[in-house]
């Protein structure tokens, strides 16, 4: 450090901070690979932070912290402190889906469906053998609330639509759940199908994600989707209309508050804290929300029921008037949004791809004070450890010669290295640094040549001469250490060892140096790139010597940089065959391959603007990000579908191609705001997390979901008039009547 001075008078060296590297065997250990990564195990890390406290140990007089030894502990903390606000997040959809519908019944339910969802995404994936990590146990979870209220929201808003054209609620539910099966069937396939596309990435916590969240899209659509409006009818049904009055409301409201209180509870249990009291929590949710008030309301009715025609959560009529407006504006708005949506591709393709620890972390986490201690204290002169692997016959002097010559030329290297005094690049370990102290150390020559080996060194090289020296040299070594004089040692056997690998394959060495600024993916890759032509280059002439030689860069920051590439990559792959399969599986749904294709348009440009605006400020692809491409797929599709399915059963019902979009805004499209509203209010407050991760996730699921929302009844109508030819009205689907029940449904006088 700059900042290191001497006390002449005490000779003691004074400096504000020093590093200190704590070696151990992972393989007695058992922790295999040793690099700490995204995604990984977390036993090295409870080891790394063990060995931390003992380092910190009982001293006050000065501090200690690990550098980027424990990524996925202090995700599984943070994720604990953003618990309430993901509990908040459930309760604010909650009481959204309570006051649209205005119903205690529906909130309670609902709220039961969504604590019970929880419980089959966790036994399913646990039955299925998906490990348990930070993706699977949190964001999907999360993910899950928008797809489980939306399922909800169709499915209650078609039954409160059927209500309103005078039919009892268990007549209504089976023409509202008729009416709007097709689309939950059909949002319900290409919502799987796009997260199962992330399969192909080959990244396990990835691929856990795409197959976790279509385990828990199959639980939504069943729970949400079909349960919830069925309890919610035969309850209906059996109690009637509510009992008015102020008290009777007060009492409701009340009711309803805790309601969602309670689901609050169970979900933060069941995630966070211990799933088998959720268990339990969520028994106790349905005994005291649902079952003591309905028996105490079927005892104060006596088995007699009234219900009226409602309107609550019915459709929206000036919503309705909005969207034919907009798409009688066609030849002005598709070309704007189309324009706006290439510029936002555009920018969307320069996202990057990048690991940044304060965008997942506090700033008061141990992992992110220990960077920021790193680069205050050590800078240029230290970093994050990095290491080139090489394996090789290290008994054949002219590979040793060749690693020492490497090694010089990688002192001069350019790059953002750690570098000494002199502006090298700082080089430690490796077998050089055992051959070097050895030829300075008459006690270990002495010890060699008593033992019939005598050291020598013709060209000057630095290297012994032959086979027979360099194996007595590392044989020596790595049993007694190198020794400075009789009592003390340069090197000890554990460091030599940690230089000088023997494995099945043969000897291997271990070079090390620092990479500074490593918050930055494109920091690391510069590196790398630097790094690169001399590793090929030594690569290369150590197989002239040993035909199986390897050199690799590794090291933490190394493995992180392969995995967010993967991740990008994965991406890159997952996005176009979701997008392509959720076309093929709307135009045979619908068989109509133009439908199909409109139907899709929407996702396009959701994605596009949803990237683009992580562009503008400053959000990068990384391992949580990278799901959202995957659910504003799910989400733009699912809106997409369920407005263009109730589009085209209302060009069956009879209406023309304008009436059939209002028509489909005013029902559909109600249900459709509702349940982006309720989505966009819960996610909005899971952007004020404490955890930079979690906050993220937020806002860009609730800027996701509006985008979708936008998309789809801004643009989606204009193109359905579109494609709709002159005699729509006889587009290939069921009858419906003109509330979209199908024919043989519908009311009769």
């Amino acid at each position: 450090s700059a900042q290191t001075t001497v006390d002449a008078a005490t000779e003691t060296w004074i400096v504000p901070a020093i590093t200190v590297q704590a070696l151990a065997s992972n393989e007695v250990l058992g922790f295999g690979n040793l690099s700490v990564s995204i995604g990984g195990a977390t036993e090295p890390e409870e080891y790394s932070r063990e060995v931390v406290e003992t380092i910190r140990g009982s001293e006050t007089n000065y501090q200690a912290w690990g550098v980027a030894i424990d990524v996925n502990l202090t995700a599984e903390e943070q994720g604990t402190v953003a618990g309430p606000f993901i509990g908040f997040t459930i309760l604010a959809v909650l009481l959204v889906v309570g006051i649209t519908f205005r119903s205690y019944w529906v909130l309670a339910v609902t709220g039961a469906a969504l604590a019970s969802l929880i419980i089959w995404l966790q036994g399913i994936s646990n039955l299925v053998g998906l490990k348990d990590d930070l993706i699977l146990s949190l964001i999907v979870p999360i993910a899950m609330i928008s797809f489980g209220v939306d399922f909800a929201f169709h499915a209650l808003g078609r039954y409160r639509e059927e209500q309103a054209e005078g039919l009892p609620p268990r007549r209504a539910f089976v023409a509202g759940l008729t009416a709007v099966s097709a689309a939950l069937l059909l949002a319900l396939a290409s919502d799987s199908v796009a997260f199962l596309a992330n399969v192909s990435s080959g990244i396990e916590s990835i691929v856990q994600f795409g197959i976790g969240a279509a385990i828990a899209l199959i639980a939504a659509y069943l729970l949400l989707g079909i349960v919830t409006p069925l309890l919610v009818s035969g309850i209906e049904q059996r109690i009637g209309d509510p009992t008015p009055g102020r008290r009777s409301h007060s009492l409701r409201t009340s009711g309803a508050i805790g309601a969602g209180l309670l689901a609050m509870t169970t979900v933060l249990l069941q995630v966070f804290i211990l799933p088998w009291a959720g268990v339990v929590a969520l028994v106790v949710q349905i005994v005291l929300t649902l079952l003591l008030p309905y028996w105490y309301m079927t005892r104060q009715r006596k088995g007699e029921s009234t219900f009226t025609v409602g309107t609550a959560g019915s459709g929206s009529p000036r919503l309705g008037r909005l969207v034919v407006a907009v798409a009688r504006r066609r030849a002005v708005v598709v070309p704007v949004l189309a324009a706006a949506t290439v510029g936002a591709a555009f920018l969307a393709l320069q996202v990057p791809t990048e690991f940044d620890a304060k965008d997942f972390f506090s700033a008061d986490t141990d992992f992110v004070i220990g960077l920021d201690k790193l680069d205050e204290h050590v800078g240029d002169t230290g970093g994050e450890p990095a290491d080139i692997y090489i394996e090789a016959n290290l008994t054949q002097p002219g590979a040793v010669a060749a690693i020492q010559q490497f090694v010089d030329e990688l002192r001069t290297v350019e790059g953002l290295f750690a570098r000494d005094e002199q502006g090298l690049v700082r080089i430690d370990g490796g077998v050089h640094e055992v051959l070097n102290q050895v030829d300075n150390s008459p006690a270990a020559l002495g010890a060699l040549a008593a033992a019939g080996i005598e050291i020598t060194d013709g060209d000057a090289d630095g290297v012994p001469d032959t086979t027979e020296q360099l194996e007595a040299v590392y044989e020596f070594a790595r049993e007694f250490g190198v020794p400075f004089d009789t009592t003390r040692l340069v090197l000890t056997p554990d460091r030599v060892r940690n230089a000088i690998y023997v494995g099945e394959d043969g000897l291997a060495t271990r070079l090390q140096l620092g990479l500074t600024d490593t918050r930055s993916q494109e920091n690391v890759a510069a590196a790398a790139d630097a790094l690169d032509p001399s590793i090929n280059a030594l690569q290369a002439e150590l197989r002239s010597i040993d035909p199986d030689a390897e050199v690799q860069l590794t090291g933490s920051p190394v493995v992180r940089m392969a995995s967010l590439d993967g991740i990008s990559n994965a991406l890159q792959r997952s996005l176009p065959i979701s997008v392509v399969l959720c076309l093929l599986i709307a135009a045979a749904f619908m068989r109509s391959l133009r439908y199909g294709a409109v139907t899709i348009v929407p996702i396009l440009m959701t994605v596009a603007w949803l990237y683009a605006f992580m562009q503008i400020f400053g959000f990068a692809i990384n391992i949580v990000t990278a799901t959202i491409g995957a659910v504003s797929i799910g989400i733009g599709i699912d809106f997409a579908i369920h407005y263009a399915v109730r589009y085209r059963q209302e060009l069956a019902a009879g209406n023309d191609v304008f009436e059939a979009v209002e028509r489909a805004g005013a029902g559909t499209g109600g249900a459709l705001v509702a349940s982006a509203f309720s989505s966009i209010v819960g996610f909005l407050i899971l952007a004020l997390a404490p955890m930079p991760l979690f906050a993220s996730y937020g806002l860009l699921t609730a800027v996701m979901i509006g985008m979708a929302g936008g998309a789809t009844l801004l643009v989606l109508p204009s193109l359905l008039t579109l494609v709709t030819h002159a005699d729509g009205a006889n587009e290939p689907v069921e009858a419906t009547s003109a509330s979209g029940t199908p024919s043989h449904l519908a009311p009769t006088s």
